[in-house]
């Protein structure tokens, strides 16, 4: 049925169900969402080895819903579609790793006793190329696996067969998911480096059969790091990934450039937040998670005086511990990163009603190990259910009126071959919903879409109109979409951080030094010669670049003579 919605707006269908494709679209996002949820309810019970854990996991997951994702916020992210599947390869991770390790089969969990290794690393492999295509932001996370396992295989806690296997997966993964994507991030990054490095020096140290573990140790280590270096700096040598560098640099120095502004200058980017260390510890999250890894210490440190080194340590537990450690460490970095982080640390925190810790500490009765879930459960949910019905509290809808009549404007006035250039997430929205092409998107990933975006960026510095202008028709760009907050200067973004800001930035001030007007007030509400205003509403001003065409006669006896149409 249709609904008029009054205000010259044009009615809208009004119903609901699989058939309306936004409805579809977050249906799917939901059953994500369900999947990740179930896989951390599996992983904390196999890693505790007791259901206990998984139930203490879910609630801490939903308690602290808030720091573990955004889908409730923003259903259409890219990590919305790859975190499930990153989760699920970081269980089947854990579960090869104790099947390699764990000598005894009769100890092993039914879950893990009917799986052959090749299987696990099926589940690998295919959850790895789930995550790669979905997510750019991948390969750093994988990059922080590969570097966790590899310290646990040069301690020799888990064998060199299984690294090699391990790596297999993923180089195998990196090639189907460069065929499928068809672009160069994955193979010239990081991660596919230190994967080549690592097995050039494992190979290295099996020639070279050192009698003295621990120099064959440093020296495999520096190897690997060396031949990444080389790899990283001469084989395979891209600036796709170099802003995320910049990035950590930004983070450690006084480093800025324009592209590291775009993302610092952004509370996503930020350092990890106050009020997330308030939540965590308020929900007894943290302290949980800290107690198990004191309770894992002292298991491992009573297992040394009856078992040798390294099978007194449990090497899935292990590899858990660093993966949460380095997700820890982005975190506090970049603010987004915890969903990462929070969710990890929920998982290790549902091994602290583990049977096999609380026996080394004296608690052996099944009605002690009870009596401390529920005492940990009425200590969590003191806080814990305020913060999960605050969440369900708000109720809200969207609305964008300004926006709508921009883009329907645009369906109903400019051509379908016409080409747009703007902020990059309103181009992104813009391309959905018109079907114009666009010459820059929220992809940063890509060097080439970085140097767009700062060339249509240059609209907002204070450079003159018409070398702007040049620069957009060198682009084929035939409209320019100008968004009020961003071009006055009023975002509600940190001081500093405004576009012309910027600007000032990167060329040192110099053009502000000899007063140079800022360009895009102008263009909003002034002479926007020589580009075009087309469409005004409260919010956006579309500018139209004039492609006029030309055409020369050259008669024999006079001088050539142009037409302009």
């Amino acid at each position: 049925m249709l609904a008029e919605r009054g205000d010259g707006l044009p009615p809208v269908t009004s119903c609901e169900g699989l058939g309306v494709p936004v409805y579809f679209y977050l249906e799917i996002v939901w059953f994500t969402t369900v999947i990740t949820a179930a896989v951390l309810f599996y992983y904390a019970t196999y890693l505790s080895n007791s259901i206990y854990g998984g139930f203490i996991t879910i609630l801490f997951f939903f308690f602290n819903h808030n720091e573990c994702t955004r889908v409730q916020w923003t259903p259409p992210l890219r990590e919305t579609f790859a975190y499930p599947m990153l989760l699920f390869q970081m269980y089947s991770v854990t579960m090869a790793i104790r099947k390699y390790t764990k000598h005894d089969t009769a100890k092993e969990p039914a879950s893990l006793r009917n799986r052959t290794r090749q299987g696990l690393f099926m589940d690998i492999f295919g959850s790895t190329i789930c995550s790669l295509c979905t997510w750019q932001f991948s390969h750093f996370v994988f990059t922080t696996q590969i570097v966790a396992i590899l310290i646990l295989k040069w301690l020799r806690i888990v064998p060199y067969e299984f690294y090699k296997n391990f790596c297999m997966a993923h180089a195998l993964a990196i090639a189907a998911a460069t065929k499928i994507t068809n672009g160069t991030l994955i193979i010239c990054s990081l991660y596919t480096c230190i994967i080549i490095s690592s097995n050039v020096a494992s190979f290295i140290m099996k020639l070279s059969r050192f009698q003295n573990i621990k120099r064959e140790i440093i020296l495999e280590i520096a190897i690997t790091i060396t031949f990444t270096k080389w790899i990283k700096s001469y084989v395979l040598y891209s600036q796709d990934d170099a802003h995320v560098f910049n990035i950590l640099k930004s983070k450690l120095t006084n480093y800025r450039d324009f592209h590291t502004m775009l993302y610092t200058c952004s509370a996503e980017f930020n350092f990890l937040q106050y009020k997330t260390y308030e939540a965590i510890i308020k929900t007894l999250l943290l302290p949980t998670a800290i107690l198990v890894g004191m309770l894992a210490l002292y298991y491992w440190y009573r297992n040394f005086k009856t078992s040798n080194y390294p099978f007194c340590i449990e090497a899935d537990m292990a590899y858990n511990g660093l993966q949460t450690g380095a997700f820890i460490i982005m975190a506090i970095f970049i603010m987004r990163l915890k969903l990462f982080m929070t969710p990890h640390l929920c998982i290790i925190a549902g091994a602290v009603c583990s049977k096999r810790y609380l026996e080394k500490i004296g608690l052996k009765s099944e009605f002690m190990r009870l009596a401390i879930v529920i005492l940990l459960l009425g200590g969590m949910s003191y806080h814990g259910i305020d913060r999960f019905q605050e969440e369900r509290g708000f109720i809200g809808e969207y609305s964008n009126i300004e926006q709508e009549e921009l883009f329907e404007w645009i369906k109903s006035n400019t051509p379908k071959h016409a080409v747009f250039a703007g902020k990059m997430s309103l181009m992104a929205n813009l391309m959905l919903s018109t079907r114009r092409p666009i010459v820059n998107n929220p992809y940063y990933e890509s060097k080439e879409m970085r140097d767009r975006t700062m060339k249509v960026y240059e609209i907002f510095s204070r450079k003159d109109a018409a070398s702007v202008y040049t620069s957009l028709r060198n682009m084929k760009v035939s409209y320019v979409v100008l968004e009020e907050p961003w071009c006055l200067g009023f975002a509600n973004i940190p001081q500093g951080c405004q576009m012309i800001d910027l600007w000032d930035m990167t060329d040192n001030g110099t053009a502000k030094a000899v007063d140079k007007q800022p360009l895009c007030p102008l263009l909003f509400k002034g002479n926007a010669y020589p580009f075009r205003r087309a469409f005004v509403n409260n919010n956006y001003v579309v500018l139209q670049l004039d492609y006029s065409h030309y055409v020369e006669f050259k008669p024999k006896t006079s001088m050539p003579l142009h037409y302009q149409f």
